[in-house]
């Protein structure tokens, strides 16, 4: 058989019609040398056709020997001329970084990508230059501090000097936009991620220049020194977390500077080579595709046949890929020779057509005829290629080479085994997937073409909106089709039909694997963070916009799945999974607690759940689990484990065991996911499992930073409106004044008013030119970053998260299996879309689109706000922050009044519950959020400034304090504007009027917390007071005046919560018939007398902090405290004030507040700040402990004191307050109104007074020896100690035991026999007390 033809097919030669027969018969005899003769050949001219395929085949060996003979023949000058343009290079010919073990920088495997762990690394390549002219391209992963550049052998460097800083260095800072050679000058561009920095070297010109994609930055430096000894080394230092892609001639540089030289001599042997294999192997692939689509056809029709044809190609590709294989392990190659061809031969649609391309049937021929280890060697390395072009900055507005890379890895993954491997090997790796799923930001300059400063638009600045809105549709629709491309690859990467026997499904291996990549993701805000990123596949946070637009691009996917496969199905997660441990969470909890103390407390509802036969399967799983107390995670963490994990990346020791396994009560799973493919039902349910998990570990950290974006916009805007506004107020009296003065100015006072002008211009024009940086910024959020695409999509994840939860919760017990981020993601979720996902200001409580997400929200949250099954505590905190995030609007609160009355009676007894063993400061805040703009002066969350006064607010946005890391910082931090609910009012009175054992044991335990924050608060300021006074220039912790501020602000919370009780069920004080009544009257009138008489007159400890103007107490001011304390009065007094025209007696409130011994006129009249009654000394005051000098005053028959009223008071002299307070001096937050009820308060007050002629004392002997204020009325039983009746039952509130003796008390009666308390009746009897 003659193998003529196919040769050609294949070589597009014919050697045999040419052959040399003499060559040929030499070859022969060489060939069949020792044969005996019966073997040797006839002399007579054999034919083509007599030859063995054999024979033919060695011909074929030798004709491609002497093919690549010439070529290296013909290559021979041109390497010669090659090596001569290099002799002034020392060093191996292969270029890399010199990274040793002991450095904090971590490198890849090639040595060529960097990240360093530590605060200023410094790492030089392996070679070196003296003469000539060179460079290399470095890509940037970050865009922090780094200093790159050229530095000679003898630079010592360290952790404060880095490239640029010594002698024989060079360096340039593109964050800082400097360059550095000992000291400092302004250089260059602002650099972006992704962008490619040329750095060259012209030694003999004594020039070093630096390019940004191609671009000359112009020279950064002449004169540089050289001379004998001095060669220079690239070398580059990087900030902690900076990393980098170094390119040294090891693959084709992407902007070659004409005249320079790379640092690695350009291959040029194995280039020609290797393009003549691929010529040949493109051929034989066209052809094993064709017959591959043959067979396809055979198969239907049942004919297959086995051809010689087949083996002589088989032959012919045994022999290429054996040459190829020498070739094509240089990643030079791989680039410039297989992904060029590659990309040429490629297109999309074409390929998604044709199944039997020639691209999938050389994918095939790969890795039919390579060893597996160098087929993944090579894709590795080609989707390092194609993810080091879609990373490259964006040049163009068109991203033509982002949408051409992304087409040729799509095409790649076509291929059934190579998606596969690609899968489980390498896109889950170093963050691969991520970046292909993300669009990247267009140029800076091209933003400017598309949005030139005089279409920017904000509030401030004014401009177009229309075109400014049409620039964010523009730059929209620009990304549009690369997104299209994304979503079409992310599909082709989740096919479910390709799983068999032997391997899985894609979309198996693509759950798997993401699974894995999200619980490592989530390691970073867990506890041992650090060591767990040490230990896990990650070894870099991924970058929060990078993560954002991944985890939108799934919610996308996975709601296109339930639409395409399951379209009956309810978009939810099927909640069995979460209790057959279908899904495995790793080291996240459930609500309820851990898993295994679940499954041991829920051993029957799981059976009667899943049955029997499921249970058992689940409960011999846990049989083979590691026990968690088994292990000594101390000694992993101290041992030598974490010594073997090298810094640059590499393990050291041979345990790789995560701490994630010593923390899971089950053991590893194997990595090697399962053969076959998955249900639809369970993979769409795990992709959107995967979908919260993702959101929640890293998805909604940039959202928070593009609302700072918008927040600084707001704030600039009020900036320039003020700058406006005094401009304008400056120039009208600079004008009115040039007018006057017209006759006596000479030209040098027309330069100052100039110049005047001149600065406020130039003022203006910094918030201006600020303004119009963030609108620019702000361009591509809208349109790209956080578009309303993505906010449909984040809504859409909210109501599948409700819904899941829903579903679960009517499994009753078995609810707390549901994990624990399904309850964390909801404020995260929520503060998304009624916040967060807003780009203007006006627009931030418009949630029209969102409206049943907010409803499903409010509906599942005041249901559970209190649920027993819930135990996890981030659980019940994310519960309140949620809740916090709805009262914080408008939406929210009606969505709350919308829910059912189930819904709403469980939020209101969850609120009302005692301030005990809980959040009660968050719940108190979620009730002060239904009372804010209702209470006295308490229309405005946010306080007057002590130095504005009276200012108007500016902003009336919602703002919310953050941490470092973006999460929520707790609802006490909150500002919002006010949204009153008079509907829950209705409900919270109605629950405290009704419930009166529920409404006594509420209000006492706020009355508790007040006592208790409000005392420690005292404490704090005295302890501040004297400390200050002791030293000058005194330094305060601050975490002590954190705390300080933090009880302040609880204590007028407290009183905000009293204020509202008392305003909506008066009756709980008011009602004489009321159990407690007395008791909480008394209790309340003696804290508010307490709180007045501590912060304002006479000046003490609290008026001297408040002169300090500690920038970390700026909260504490008289104003909230007061106006809470005033709010108290008012609403305990206004029957008596809105009814009494000419009060006639003396109420039972008002004499409680009277008779309190602390209460003095001058507290009330501070507030007004206008002081007129005299203050009593501390020792002229009656009090129930008085001073024994006046026993002269003591009646004997009665042993009461009768004092008449001191009309020759002496004044306390105090210094004078530095910040003096008048309610009146803050019109935007008290009106003309509420000042005129205080003054109606206090003559009310001194008029009642009057009618008490006499204030009746009891003497020190008969006083309560607890309270020392009121005279001793019961008595307990069997220990038979006294006490005032208010005391006694305040105590038993808490204790049933006696103050003294702790004996257990039996019963308590009055003076008079009457019985008060039994301990043998169920319910306390509480009678009117003298």
């Amino acid at each position: 058989m003659s193998i003529s033809k196919l040769f050609v097919k294949v070589f597009n030669e014919d050697i045999f019609e040419h052959l040399d027969q003499e060559n040929y018969n030499s070859d022969l005899e060489d060939d069949l040398e020792g044969a005996n003769c019966s073997t040797v050949p006839d002399p007579r001219t054999p034919k083509l056709d007599e030859l063995s395929v054999t024979k033919q085949m060695t011909i074929v060996r030798n004709w491609l020997d002497d093919k690549f003979q010439q070529i290296q023949t013909d290559s021979n000058e041109e390497i010669r001329k090659l090596y001569m343009e290099t002799e002034s290079r020392i060093g191996p010919e292969l270029a890399i970084f010199d990274v040793d073990y002991t450095t904090t920088v971590r490198v890849s495997t090639d040595r060529l990508a960097l990240r360093s762990q530590g605060s200023f690394n410094t790492v030089r390549a392996n070679c070196c230059v003296y003469g000539g002219r060179w460079m290399y391209e470095i890509q940037l992963h970050t865009k922090g501090v780094m200093q790159m550049g050229w530095a000679a052998g003898t630079c010592g460097f360290n952790e404060n000097s880095g490239v640029g800083d010594t002698k024989f260095s060079y360096g340039y800072d593109g964050s800082k936009q400097q360059v550095w050679h000992i000291s400092t000058r302004k250089y260059g561009e602002k650099w972006q991620i992704g962008d490619i920095i040329g750095v060259t070297i012209d030694i003999d010109r004594e020039i070093i220049e630096y390019y940004r994609n191609g671009r000359s930055m112009g020279v950064a430096f002449d004169k540089i020194q050289r001379g004998p000894g001095i060669t220079f080394f690239p070398a580059i230092s990087l900030g902690y977390t900076q990393g980098v892609q170094a390119n040294f001639g090891n693959r084709p540089f992407v902007y070659p500077v004409a005249g320079f030289q790379p640092l690695m001599a350009r291959p040029i042997l194995k280039l020609r080579r290797a393009n003549l294999i691929m010529d040949y192997l493109i051929n034989l692939a066209g052809i094993f595709s064709h017959y591959n689509a043959q067979s396809r056809t055979s198969q239907k029709t049942g004919e297959i046949r086995v051809s010689t044809k087949k083996t002589v190609y088989c032959i012919f590709a045994t022999l290429l890929i054996e040459r190829f294989t020498n070739e094509i392990f240089d990643p030079y190659i791989i680039e410039d020779v297989l992904l060029k061809r590659i990309t040429n031969m490629t297109a999309l649609p074409a390929e998604k057509e044709n199944p039997h391309s020639v691209l999938m049937g050389l994918l095939s021929l790969f890795w039919n005829f390579m060893e597996a280890d160098e087929v993944k060697f090579v894709l590795r390395k080609l989707v390092n290629a194609l993810l080091a072009i879609y990373t490259h900055t964006v040049q163009g507005m068109d991203y033509e080479k982002h949408r051409q890379a992304l087409s040729v890895l799509h095409c790649i993954c076509l291929h059934e085994q190579t998606r596969k491997y690609l899968l489980e090997g390498k896109l889950f790796k170093k963050h691969c997937l991520a970046f292909f799923l993300y669009v990247h930001p267009l140029e800076f300059y091209i933003m400017e073409e598309i949005l030139p400063d005089y279409m920017a638009w904000t509030e401030g600045i004014d401009g177009p909106k229309d075109k400014y809105l049409n620039a964010v549709e523009k730059v929209r629709k620009i990304t549009e089709a690369l997104y299209a491309a994304q979503k079409d690859l992310l599909k082709t990467l989740m096919i479910n039909t390709d799983g068999n026997g032997e391997s899985p499904s894609s979309r198996k291996l693509f759950l798997n694997k993401m699974r894995r990549y999200v619980i490592d993701l989530s390691m970073e805000q867990r506890p041992f963070h650090a060591f767990f990123f040490m230990q896990s596949s990650i070894q870099h946070p991924l970058d929060p916009p990078v993560a954002l637009a991944f985890v939108c691009i799934l919610v996308d996917q996975v709601r296109s799945l339930f639409k395409d496969e399951l379209p009956t199905h309810l978009m939810e997660v099927n909640a069995d999974y979460f209790v057959d441990g279908t899904f495995d969470y790793m080291h996240f909890d459930r609500v309820g607690g851990v898993l295994s103390h679940l499954r041991k407390v829920h051993r029957g509802d799981i059976d009667s759940y899943l049955g029997t036969e499921r249970t058992q399967q689940i409960y011999d799983e846990d049989r083979n689990s590691v026990r968690v107390n088994e292990v000594d995670t101390t000694l992993y963490l101290l041992g030598e484990n974490i010594n073997n994990v090298a810094v640059i990346g590499h393990t050291q020791g041979t345990n790789n065991s995560t701490f994630t396994h010593f923390l899971n009560p089950r053991i590893a799973q194997n990595t090697d996911t399962a053969p076959g493919s998955l249900s639809s039902e369970a993979s769409v349910c795990e992709l959107l499992d995967i979908c919260v998990l993702f959101y929640y570990s890293a998805g909604h950290k940039y959202i928070v930073k593009i609302a700072g974006v918008r927040d600084e916009i707001a704030t600039l805007n009020e900036v320039l409106k003020e700058t406006k506004y005094y401009r304008e107020d400056i120039e009208r009296k600079l004008m009115a004044l040039e007018q006057h003065a017209n006759v006596c100015m000479n030209d040098n006072h027309h330069h100052i008013m100039s110049e005047l002008r001149s600065k406020f211009s130039q003022r203006q024009n910094v918030f201006a030119t600020r303004s119009i940086s963030l609108a620019r910024k702000q361009v591509w959020l809208r349109a790209v970053a956080l578009n309303s695409q993505r906010r449909s999509l984040l809504i859409w994840l909210m109501e599948r998260i409700v819904r899941t939860l829903t579903s679960a919760s009517s499994m009753g017990p078995l609810f707390a299996f549901v994990p624990e981020v399904y309850i964390n993601t909801l404020p995260i979720l929520l503060d998304t879309v009624m916040d967060f996902s807003h780009h203007d200001m006006r627009a931030q409580f418009e949630v029209a689109d969102a409206e049943c997400a907010v409803n499903a929200a409010a509906e599942f949250l005041g249901l559970h706000s209190a649920d027993s099954r819930i135990v996890l505590a981030s659980c019940k905190d994310s519960l309140l922050q949620a809740l916090g995030t709805l009262t914080c609007h408008k939406p929210g609160v009606r969505a709350l009044e919308r829910s059912s009355k189930r819904s709403q009676a469980a939020l209101v007894r969850a609120l009302l519950r005692p301030y005990e063993n809980r959040a009660w400061g968050q719940s108190n805040w979620l009730l002060l959020r239904f009372w804010l703009g209702e209470g006295y002066a308490f229309k405005d969350s946010r306080q007057p400034s002590v130095w504005q006064g009276g200012s108007q607010p500016l902003q009336q946005g919602l703002c919310r304090s953050r941490s470092k890391n973006e999460s929520h910082t707790g609802l006490l931090h909150n500002v919002a504007p006010a949204n009153p609910s008079k509907h829950f009012q209705r409900l919270i009175g109605s629950k405290m009027f009704e419930d009166e054992p529920f409404a006594t044991t509420f209000l006492n335990s706020v009355l508790s917390q007040l006592n208790w924050a409000f005392s420690e608060f005292i404490l704090l300021l005295q302890e501040i007071q004297n400390t200050a006074q002791r030293q000058e220039n005194t330094l305060f912790e601050p975490k002590q005046l954190k705390i300080c501020s933090m009880c302040f602000e609880l204590t007028v919370s407290l009183m905000r919560c009293l204020e509202m009780i008392i305003t909506v069920v008066p009756d709980v004080v008011t009602d004489e018939s009321r159990p407690n009544s007395d008791l909480l009257l008394n209790r309340i009138c003696q804290l508010i007398s307490q709180v007045l008489s501590r912060v304002t007159v006479p000046p003490g400890c609290f008026q001297f902090v408040v002169d300090m103007c500690s920038a970390d107490l700026n909260a504490v001011t008289h104003f909230p405290i007061i106006s809470a304390a005033l709010g108290i009065l008012l609403a305990l007094l206004r029957t008596e004030l809105d009814n009494d025209v000419t009060p006639q007696k003396v109420t039972r409130i008002s004499r409680a507040f009277l008779t309190d011994p602390s209460f003095q006129f001058a507290t009330l009249e501070f507030a007004l700040g206008e002081i007129r009654t005299p203050l009593l000394e501390q020792k002229e005051i009656p009090r129930g402990n008085f001073d024994p000098s006046s026993r002269p005053h003591i009646d004997p028959l009665t042993n009461d004191v009768r004092l008449p009223q001191l009309n020759n008071s002496k004044r306390i002299r105090a210094d004078p307050p530095i910040i003096k307070f008048a309610l009146s001096d803050y019109p935007t937050h008290v009106s003309h109104e509420e000042i005129e009820d205080v003054r109606h308060l206090i003559e009310s007050l001194r008029i009642k007074q009057t009618l008490l002629s006499d204030i009746t004392l009891p003497s020190e002997d008969s006083l309560c020896p607890i309270c020392c204020a009121k005279p001793i009325t019961a008595v307990f039983t069997p220990c038979k100690h006294q006490s005032c009746s208010d005391c006694i039952m305040q105590h038993m509130m808490n204790s049933k035991v006696c103050f003294y003796c702790k004996t257990t008390i039996q019963t308590i009666e009055t003076l008079d026999g009457t019985l008060i308390y039994s301990n043998d009746e169920s319910v306390n009897t509480v009678t009117e007390t003298a």
